[in-house]
């Protein structure tokens, strides 16, 4: 089974689910990296993350939460925070009520991700790593073997940064994309993904689903999964890029395995 090192950021996430946000409370591994690393795992896929670890309390928390993963876990010294995030998830979409999320540095991850990603048939990054980070990890992947996951809208210019460098697959989401398409200049999802330079583009749609762009053009529509009002979308969208990643892996077909992978997402976080 092919590997695949995940490089993003992991953080604490206090997950709230009463409407005034107090009472019990649930504190689980959060972050793009964290959450796609679970998922993949979760295909059987062979996973590992490389992320930075603080060493204060949010650090500390982090640390223990990963201790108790399924999956290989190096980590780098966090030259600040690692971050946190407080959410509260009773109205369906997840509102944050406190949040940092610190970018992680190519001189943070540099040594590390030098060592590891030679180790690793797949690499997927995402835009919580600066720029630099970004380009560097894209010249040192093998073409056609990065996915790049776009994060947040105030983030995701930083995947122009590595556009010179052939990827397997970027995914974004609805708002990212519109940034996207407003910096590159281009009216389509064919178009976005030939200026970034990548064989597929996911797109998510929150309650409209998601499309993907193929290799050879063409672009799918797919409804959203049926949930209740008050379901913990919480990492939906990480969980596709998980899917999807583990398709390009597998050799199989995309459309099969992005909405099996939002699908177990959703049901761990109702039991989480």
């Amino acid at each position: 089974m092919p590997s695949t090192l995940i490089i993003g950021n992991a953080i604490p996430e206090t997950v709230r689910r009463n409407a005034t946000a107090t009472g019990p409370a649930t504190i689980r591994i959060g972050g793009v990296g964290a959450i796609t690393a679970q998922e993949l795992h979760r295909t059987g896929l062979d996973t590992a993350l490389l992320t930075t670890i603080s060493d204060d309390a949010p650090g500390q928390t982090a640390q223990n939460l990963l201790r108790q993963q399924p999956f290989a876990v190096h980590t780098a010294p966090a030259a600040g925070t690692v971050g946190y995030t407080d959410v509260l998830t009773t109205a369906g979409e997840p509102q944050e009520l406190d949040a940092v999320y610190p970018t992680i540095s190519w001189h943070e991850i540099s040594a590390a991700a030098i060592a590891l990603i030679p180790q690793y048939d797949w690499v997927a990054a995402d835009c919580n790593l600066d720029a630099a980070a970004l380009r560097e990890i894209a010249r040192r992947t093998p073409p056609g073997r990065l996915v790049i996951n776009g994060t947040a809208p105030d983030r995701c210019d930083r995947i122009l940064t590595a556009a010179d460098y052939p990827k397997a697959a970027v995914t974004l989401n609805r708002s990212e994309a519109a940034i996207l398409y407003n910096l590159t200049q281009t009216a389509n999802p064919v178009a976005l993904a030939h200026q970034l330079n990548t064989q597929h583009l996911l797109i998510t749609k929150d309650a409209n689903g998601w499309q993907l762009i193929s290799p050879n053009g063409v672009i799918t529509h797919h409804p959203a999964i049926p949930a209740p009002p008050d379901t913990d979308f919480i990492g939906a969208g990480d969980a596709a890029t998980a899917g999807l990643l583990y398709a390009l892996a597998a050799g199989q077909p995309p459309t099969d395995h992005i909405n099996p992978a939002i699908a177990r997402r959703l049901q761990h976080n109702c039991l989480s």
